[in-house]
């Protein structure tokens, strides 16, 4: 049947003999951006109600029922607008409108190019039924499939340059059409694409010869026509890019003519700015040239319109030297009139946050490089002209150097980023210099030693080492110190310890006066080589970390670190044998000290023993001993291995005589009949290291009674009634008759004076002496009386 199949003239005036290789539409990108956001796999689907049907190959109608069609033109569609209130579908449906109203075959050339990709993009694209399931009518699905077998495919690239063809033909980007043009078969029976590519090869044509002659005109050095010729080009095709390079060439403003834009390096891209003047409502097209690139490169254009006489340009390749030309255009898109022509400009962003800081003879840097820099070159200026700068480090986009060795004085640092195109044999591009002054301030010399020796008079004295030209300072940290030769400010440091002498303000081996040790002669003067000398007293019990800080105006530098300790005083001493081998130490515990040591002295050699204060508060201390005389030092002992100690009182001392004891008996009285005589106490000095000397304290045979069957014992000389008394000279008398050491006294007890039987008997010893002296007792049940 005529008008079924493909290959006829049918339907309205200007119908398609052929199924459309293009849309043909400007904007067709966003057009169909617009569908696929609305979810419409053709723009058909928007213009019938659920369960209609569309037929396309006579006119666009819209199936509803048997025998019941409606023509969907401009009015129908704004009429189905009012029916869809979703934004997006009334704003695609208004734009349909206007579409149909400039061409009434437009819509349906979109519509027959969109079902045609959708049938041969289909496994199943031959099938009628699959032009049915796309919503086509029944009666016209079998010739849709038919046509559609018969079109040539288009591969992804043609499809592309069929559906932006007319929008570079209307924005008159001949180059550009031109090329997708070629991408394109033949357009066979789609007369409107063959019509339209036509005009374009015309168009070529026209610009080509106009750019011969300007060729021609600019190898007879004749700029001025070879302008004209190269204006003509452009107007043909606004994107030529050798007529546009031709225009740069040889267009020379006149007097009157207005400036060239500005182009600048800014975040994010190139600015560029037009020139003061009245431009009314032009309109320009900008393209950005790069030096370097093919003659007959595609021109990169600029987008966006400007605003304010500003235009950003954000796709400028860094590193690259471009120029931006701003052509003017009519209301068609054509260029008309002379180009104005911005300087060629460098995209080398300079680095950023760059900022510079001091030390003791080194400048720290650090600033940002932009993200396309290959790396950044540095140089730095002193007093002394070029001073050596080391590579810096880089962290991501951060980078730092420190140069050292620097001479007091004004310095300035200069940093430029170096860019390197891809394909570029040069070195690149060079961003402005980025300067950042720094100062190089006089430090003070560090100390370099420190020692602390204890005085016998008391206190400790500091030998330093370094630190000459300075004020050397002896401070605390409150924390931890900082290492040695820390770059410090005087502001920062705290202050200086109040005990530690008064530091040294003055240069070389000399310090203040009086500041060396009582006795030694001048101030500084000390141990051959140890330096200067300052005496401090620390306060009793303290542990401190003594540090020496040489200062100088605002600066200084810590240097090392003694520990100095001054332990409490051990108070209260007293010595006791207890036992022939054994002396028992008393004394009250020195504060919060950990340890305590004990030396003892006899017979010329000196033992130490350490008790912990747990051990000692629980034990207390005894120590082992011979016989002889002794002496006893006890000292609280450092809490640190490492520490001086300045003893702020002495130690204390005791000592005890050679070992005397003195050992007591009762022996019975001589039998007479049936009764025992008066029982007899014996008395025994015993001194193993020879004549016990004539200050033996004496002896006292005290009873008690209490009328119970075991009576308590005496508890001291007067705890009693004495029976029994012998004194010192006797018993110094009896041991030295001997020659021995040992002698014996005995003394019948005076039971008279004696409390009523049964009662308990104790000696006791008396006088100055008693403490130096054992006590050797008999068994408890011998000193019972009954």
């Amino acid at each position: 049947m005529a008008g079924t199949e493909f290959g006829h003239a049918i339907g309205l005036p200007r119908a398609l003999s052929g199924l459309p290789l293009s849309p043909l539409v400007g904007g067709y990108g966003e057009l169909l951006a617009a569908q696929q956001t609305i979810g419409l796999r053709h723009l058909g689907e928007l213009l019938v109600p659920p369960g209609g049907r569309l037929r396309v190959l006579d006119g666009i109608f819209a199936v509803t029922g048997p025998g019941r069609r409606r023509h969907v033109g401009a009015g129908a569609l704004r009429s189905l607008r009012r029916d869809r209130p979703e934004p997006g579908a009334a704003r695609l449906l208004e734009r349909l409108a206007a579409i149909q109203e400039a061409d009434p075959a437009a819509l349906r050339r979109i519509l027959l190019y969109q079902l045609t990709h959708l049938l041969q993009d289909h496994p199943e694209g031959r099938l009628p039924a699959t032009a049915a399931g796309f919503g086509v009518d029944p009666a016209e699905a079998a010739a849709l499939v038919h046509a559609a077998a018969r079109r040539a495919r288009l591969d992804e690239g043609q499809r592309a340059a069929a559906e932006t063809l007319l929008d570079d033909v209307l924005a008159h980007r001949i180059r550009s059409a031109a090329r997708r043009a070629a991408l394109l078969p033949p357009a066979g029976e789609d007369r409107a694409l063959a019509a339209l590519l036509g005009g374009l090869a015309a168009r070529v044509t026209a610009a080509d010869t106009e750019l011969a002659v300007a060729r021609r005109a600019e190898e007879q050095e004749d700029p001025e026509r070879a302008c004209v010729h190269y204006e003509e080009a452009a107007a043909l095709a606004g994107d030529c890019p050798r007529a546009v390079r031709g225009l740069v060439r040889t267009y020379r403003p006149e007097p009157g003519d207005p400036g060239p834009p500005v182009s600048a390096l800014v975040p994010g891209g190139v600015e560029l700015r037009w020139p003061v003047g009245d431009f009314g409502d032009t309109r320009w097209r900008v393209v950005r040239l790069t030096r370097g690139e093919p003659a007959d490169a595609p021109l990169a254009e600029v987008a966006g319109r400007p605003a304010g006489g500003v235009l950003m340009d954000r796709g400028a390749g860094i590193g690259e030297e471009i120029r931006h030309v701003a052509l003017p255009l009519r209301a068609d898109g054509a260029v008309d009139g002379p180009p104005l022509i911005a300087a060629p400009l460098s995209v080398a962003p300079a680095v950023t946050e760059a900022a510079a800081v001091d030390g003791n003879g080194w400048i720290g840097a650090s600033w940002t490089a932009p993200s396309g820099a290959s790396h950044c070159e540095v140089t730095l200026t002193g007093p002394q002209g070029p001073a050596p700068v080391p590579p810096a480090a880089r962290a991501g986009l951060r980078e730092t150097l420190r140069a050292e060795g620097l001479a007091p004085g004004r310095y300035e640092l200069t940093v430029r980023a170096r860019y390197a195109p891809t394909g570029r044999a040069d070195r690149g591009a060079l961003s402005a210099a980025v300067t950042v002054p720094a100062t190089v301030h006089a430090w003070p010399e560090p100390v370099l030693t420190l020692t602390a020796l204890a005085r016998e008079a008391g206190g400790v004295e500091f030998h330093r080492t370094g630190g000459d030209g300075a004020e050397v300072r002896l401070v605390e940290w409150p924390g931890a110190a900082p290492a040695e030769r820390a770059e410090l400010t005087a502001a920062e440091l705290p202050p200086p310890l109040d005990w530690a002498g008064p530091g040294w303000s003055r240069p070389g081996g000399s310090g203040p006066a009086g500041s060396g040790p009582a006795g030694s002669g001048p101030a500084g003067s000390g141990p051959a080589g140890s330096g200067p000398v300052s005496v401090g007293h620390p306060p009793p019990g303290s542990l401190t970390s003594v540090c020496a800080v040489s200062v100088l105006g605002a600066r200084a530098l810590a240097g090392p670190s003694v520990l100095v300790e001054a332990p409490l005083p051990v108070t209260g001493l007293a010595l006791r044998r207890a036992a022939p081998g054994l002396v028992e130490v008393g004394f009250d515990w020195p504060g919060t000290a950990g340890t305590v040591t004990a030396v003892v002295t006899q017979d010329g050699r000196r033992t130490e023993f350490a008790v912990a204060r747990s051990v000692f508060l629980r034990e207390g201390l005894r120590l082992p001993v011979t016989p002889a005389a002794l002496s006893v030092e006890v000292h609280a002992a450092p809490r640190s291995a490492r520490s001086v100690l300045a003893s702020a009182g002495g130690d204390a001392r005791a000592g005890l005589p050679a070992d005397v004891a003195i050992a007591y008996e009762l022996v019975p009285g001589a039998r007479r009949g049936l009764r025992r005589g008066p029982a007899v106490l014996r008395v025994t000095v015993r001194a193993p290291g020879g004549a016990p000397g004539p200050d033996l304290p004496g002896f006292v045979l005290v009873a008690r009674g209490d009328g119970g069957r075991n009576p308590r014992r005496p508890g001291g000389p007067s705890g009693g009634t004495a029976v029994c008394r012998v004194t010192g000279a006797e018993l110094a008398a009896a041991a030295a008759g001997t020659g021995t050491g040992t002698g014996t006294v005995e003394r019948p007890i005076d039971t008279s004076v004696a409390p009523g039987r049964p009662y308990a008997l104790r000696g006791f010893l008396l006088g100055g002496a008693a403490a130096s002296v054992r006590l050797e007792e008999p068994p408890l049940l011998s000193l019972v009386v009954r």
